[in-house]
């Protein structure tokens, strides 16, 4: 009778370890894991703007500024942990693509910091309402989509 909890304790532990070894995430030292971390930080900045503008949280225009701000801090600073052409790349989701037409991803970078630009600009002296800005996070999010579209698996 021991040795069916035991065999259970067993087949629990393997499995633990199994999924440890399923970890997706990239070394946060890594050039992948800093381009994945500012990422998600500036998820964090245009996630809550999607939400305001589509209703499922509640417009507020100086927090919608403040987020566009601070998008627009992290706007330079993931594209300088992508590999240079030439460069070998560690492991990542991005397509071929990306690494064989360097114009067209600079291109695709250069049209989301201008969409950020021109998102932070219309937040500029205060955001009285979800129209003054729809069209510019619009842009912003058509941006990521585009490049995500061409250039990620």
């Amino acid at each position: 009778m021991i040795a069916v909890p035991y065999r259970k304790l067993v087949v629990v532990a393997l499995l633990g370890a199994a999924l440890v070894g399923c970890n997706n995430e990239a070394d946060p030292n890594s050039p992948e894991g800093k381009r994945q971390a500012l990422f998600k930080l500036m998820i964090k900045q245009s996630e809550p703007m999607g939400g305001m503008l589509s209703d499922r949280l509640p417009f507020a225009g100086p927090a919608f500024a403040e987020h566009a701000k601070q998008l627009a801090e992290l706007a330079d600073q993931p594209w300088a942990y992508f590999p240079k052409p030439g460069e070998e790349p560690e492991p990542n989701r991005a397509k071929a693509d990306i690494w064989s037409d360097p114009e067209g991803f600079e291109l695709a970078i250069n049209n989301f910091k201008s969409s950020v630009a021109d998102l932070t600009a219309a937040t500029q002296g205060g955001v009285r309402g979800p129209g003054q800005v729809s069209d510019q996070l619009r842009a912003v999010q058509q941006a990521c989509k585009a490049c995500h579209d061409d250039y990620r698996r």
